[in-house]
């Protein structure tokens, strides 16, 4: 009863939803994308888990998180309507070179942590061609990393981390500024380290995170280029193939936690992907209803930063971040609170509420900017891009990795935009500005 009063206020957040987009005119303004993404992520659960309990209140939440990102992002964007610049001034040689140079660097630095992983596991390279055996070292790794005491991992291995995130960030800037063939396929190498990371490690959460950094960065260059289109043809099958190759990679890759290739586990594997998948309302409903619940005590950031407060020695994150977890009715335990917790748990409801329509409005400041053919505002609609789209799961800047991934592409952007502007004042008024 409760999941079905849940699925009908689901009609609500449609409803708001498609009204932004009319309003904004384009799916690609966070104020529609925000509430897009959770059209999905909110209601494909009530439909394709209806066993697992969704209270009306997660829902509720859903809604008002949405109409938050939404006001902020319109005010950010100051007003409905955005200013698409018809011409936007084309890549220049410099800015090509440069993109190449870190998407070729990234991949292959991102493959060498991958390397440096075997290499610093006392793994022989030549088990990883062998299925059965792979299979046998990837279940070793996965159990180490949530035993009591994991082992570090190799510094190495970690020191090159960023790079395994920042090829596909770079990669999708790539893929839309060059046309040639050889450098699309070269942007579509950049999944190549994450891949490696989910293969060898069993970690689902490194090929999403390429999959939200290269998607992010493609649609932010293709909305520089004035496209505003997000569901086009060549964009629906591509998803869809996408959609396939990662569902299969997955499944490979529950058997390998389960140290199987047995067909008869199938159904163990369906369920865990299931409860993975779409568990994340259940989980956040039952904790919601649980919070309210709880003595007034906001925990003040120690959650949603916990990433930076382990990197400076105030504390330890454990995996999964949340070491409660709970029950579903497959069967299975989730922790996947989405990144409403940390908020809530930090901030209090309305403060949560105010964070949001933060993000809204650095997201529609860097919308309006990049509309208009800035680069400077490509870094504001990454953050507010990648955020959204890591909410159904958990709040994104727990990583420290990723974090030193777009502060890197800032840095880059930020380079290139000064470059370009030394380059133009040089070439249109014949001043010479630096050295030779």
């Amino acid at each position: 009863m409760a999941t079905g009063l849940a699925l009908a206020l689901g009609v609500c957040l449609i409803a708001w939803a498609v009204c932004l987009r009319l309003l904004v005119g384009t799916w690609l303004h966070p104020a529609a994308f925000f509430a897009l993404w959770w059209c999905f992520a909110g209601i494909l659960p009530l439909i394709l888990a209806p066993r697992e309990p969704v209270a009306p209140n997660a829902m509720l939440w859903v809604i008002a998180a949405s109409i938050a990102v939404s006001m902020g992002a319109i005010a950010g964007n100051f007003g409905f309507k955005t200013r698409v610049n018809p011409n936007p001034a084309p890549a220049t040689d410099r800015e090509l070179f440069v993109f190449g140079m870190i998407v070729v660097v990234s991949t292959v630095f991102g493959v060498a942590s991958n390397v440096a992983f075997v290499a610093g596991s006392n793994v022989a390279f030549a088990d990883l061609f062998d299925i059965q055996t792979l299979i046998i070292t990837s279940n070793q790794f996965y159990a180490q990393r949530f035993g009591d005491l994991p082992p570090p991992p190799p510094r190495l291995s970690q020191a090159l981390l960023p790079f395994v995130y920042l090829a596909p960030l770079a990669g999708g800037i790539l893929f839309v500024l060059r046309r040639e063939r050889r450098w699309k396929l070269v942007a579509l190498l950049t999944f190549i380290p994450a891949l490696g990371v989910t293969i060898l490690q069993t970690t689902k959460a490194a090929v999403l995170f390429a999959m939200s950094l290269w998607l992010s960065a493609y649609f932010a260059t293709r909305l520089r280029q004035g496209k505003l289109a997000v569901f086009t043809k060549t964009h629906v099958l591509a998803a869809g193939g996408l959609g396939l190759f990662v569902l299969a990679l997955f499944f490979a890759t529950s058997f390998a936690r389960l140290a199987s290739t047995d067909a008869a586990l199938l159904n163990i594997v369906v369920a865990k992907l299931v409860s993975s998948a779409f568990g994340h309302m259940s989980v956040f409903s039952q904790w919601l209803t649980d919070y309210w619940n709880q003595p007034f005590s906001p925990s003040l950031g120690t959650a949603t930063f916990a990433g930076p407060l382990e990197l400076l020695g105030y504390s330890r994150r454990i995996p999964g971040v949340f070491e409660q977890v709970i029950d579903l009715v497959l069967g299975e335990m989730s922790n996947i609170y989405t990144g409403f917790r940390p908020l809530i748990q930090d901030f209090t409801i309305p403060g949560a509420l105010t964070i949001l329509a933060m993000l809204g409005f650095v997201g529609g400041a860097g919308f309006r900017m990049v509309a208009a053919g800035k680069w400077s505002g490509i870094a504001l609609l990454l953050f507010a891009y990648l955020t959204i789209m890591w909410t159904p799961i958990t709040w994104l800047w727990f990583y420290n990795s990723l974090t030193a991934t777009v502060v890197a592409i800032i840095a880059v952007v930020f380079a290139i935009r000064v470059w370009r502007g030394r380059f133009w004042i040089s070439r249109y008024t014949g001043a010479t500005v630096g050295g030779a």
